[in-house]
């Protein structure tokens, strides 16, 4: 663990620009034990009032702002962001246990979508139908929602607020950001960092605190017209409660359960390296996590002793929450009990846990039914292509998929008949900031990313121009 970047003792509200002390203070864990790392300030019903408030004064003139001066705004935020990239990566290594590698890898990417979507805000351009004189026709006219309440995990921390952040400011909306309680070092320095970088005060706002309390006062403020949101089922449809009959425009990505559909032809190498790197990326603690390898029998065995001689080699950081780690256990007791075959998944210390590659597990498990969240790998077997696609689409989940096979006419014809927003076909990376990241079934409602993430921003007017 590395100690090179200064954690303060309390981060304050971030309100109009200004840091906002309050009365009561929450601490924040420390993912390797010891002592808490710090503390954070706990908003109430009126700070969020207050956030609001300002956000939507401040952002009718961001409205305003012609979208060639948001684009030189948002790329100069952009690039103060990439000045302190190494300082958000150690903040998230510090406050959730990313090992740094992966910490510096999911800032790099997230910058990445920054700097698209600065470009982006120059295409926010006005429409024009002519009718049949100059003074006749259509004009369709982009508006921005208004003021975006972003509520975030805490599994990646950066990116999944920027996703969000991002394309909000391009499309003219001023934003108040709820990290997670558990991990909001870093979303707290993003939003610090747009007021160094000379964003208008009040643009971007965060509020820090109880998640229940600061997310029902954000869902149900009059003045917010969109809840963007990251997390778990239960949590969104709770936040749909409040929002619902305000008829607030929401996007919500509530994690997945990604199978990965092995073809006869496929090359098992590259199998086994999307299934270890995909499946205990983060400790398994990812929503695009390879939960499944749907394989034919004649290849399941070999799978198996692929990923496995991989699984012993690795060395995982630690579980951000004991809830994770608490889960895992509960999840592996389930599949032995129920007559799986479990290797590793052992505690390595407190948080620490040794990857686990599951097989003989059948529907009825629990890690075969449910998104696990923590470092585990399933192998199923099926007998035929048809029955590897029913088993991948059959659980209520539908974030990301993977497909791997050799005939690449073949691959695609089965990536596309895989329920997921997104389907990677031959390899392992999943998400690019031009290309839009959308959950299917259980696993969301709207898309984030690409210039379908821009336009879940905006608001269209239609003006009838007859002389």
């Amino acid at each position: 663990m590395s100690a090179s970047v200064s954690i303060r003792d309390r981060y304050p509200l971030l309100i109009g620009g200004r840091h906002v002390e309050t009365d009561r203070w929450d601490p924040v864990d420390d993912p390797f034990g010891g002592a808490d790392l710090c503390a954070v300030a706990a908003a109430t019903p009126d700070d969020v009032d207050a956030a609001v408030r300002v956000a939507d004064a401040v952002g009718a003139e961001w409205a305003r702002t012609p979208p060639t001066e948001r684009a030189i705004a948002i790329e100069r935020y952009g690039r103060v962001l990439d000045e302190h990239a190494g300082e958000l990566a150690e903040l998230m290594h510090r406050e959730m246990g990313k090992p740094l590698p992966e910490a510096n890898a999911e800032v790099a990417r997230a910058l990445e979508v920054v700097h698209y979507f600065a470009a982006e805000a120059e295409r926010v351009l006005i429409s024009q139908l002519p009718g049949t004189s100059i003074t006749t026709g259509s004009l369709m006219r982009p508006a921005p929602v208004g003021v975006v309440a972003s509520i975030t995990p805490w599994n990646f921390p950066v990116a999944l607020i920027l996703w969000k952040l991002g394309p909000a400011l391009a499309a003219g909306c001023s934003f108040v950001a709820k990290p997670a309680s558990e991990a909001p070092l870093a979303a707290w320095r993003v939003c610090e960092l747009a007021i160094e970088a000379g964003l208008p005060d009040g643009l971007v706002n965060c509020l820090t605190g109880d998640g229940p309390l600061v997310g029902e006062a954000l869902a149900t403020h009059p003045k917010v017209a969109k809840v963007a949101f990251t997390g778990s089922r239960r949590v969104a449809e709770q936040i749909a409660t409040w929002a619902g009959p305000r008829l607030k425009a929401l996007s919500l990505e509530l994690g997945g359960h990604g199978p990965l559909v092995v073809l006869p032809d496929a090359d098992l190498d590259q199998v086994a390296e999307v299934a270890l790197i995909q499946g205990y990326a983060n400790a398994g603690q990812a929503c695009y996590s390879v939960n499944r390898v749907i394989a034919p029998p004649n290849l399941t065995g070999e799978i198996i002793e692929r990923i496995d001689e991989g699984r012993q080699k690795l060395e995982l950081g630690p579980m951000a929450t004991d809830r994770g780690v608490q889960r895992h256990m509960r999840l592996i007791e389930d599949a032995t009990l129920k007559g799986a075959t479990v290797r590793g998944g052992e505690a390595v210390d407190s948080r620490r846990l040794e990857p686990a590659l599951v097989s003989d597990a059948e529907v009825g498990v629990e890690l075969i039914d449910e998104e696990p969240f923590t470092p585990i790998v399933a192998v199923m077997t099926n007998d035929d292509i048809e029955g590897a696609i029913a088993e991948a689409n059959r659980p209520d989940y539908g974030l990301v998929g993977y497909v791997c096979g050799g005939d690449l006419r073949r691959t695609l014809q089965v990536a596309e008949r895989i329920e997921c927003g997104t389907v990677v076909v031959n390899g392992w990376r999943v998400v690019t900031a031009y290309a839009p990241y959308a959950g299917w079934k259980g696993s969301g409602v709207g898309v984030e990313l690409g210039r379908p993430g821009l336009e879940a921003f905006i608001r269209w007017q239609h003006l009838r121009v007859l002389a």
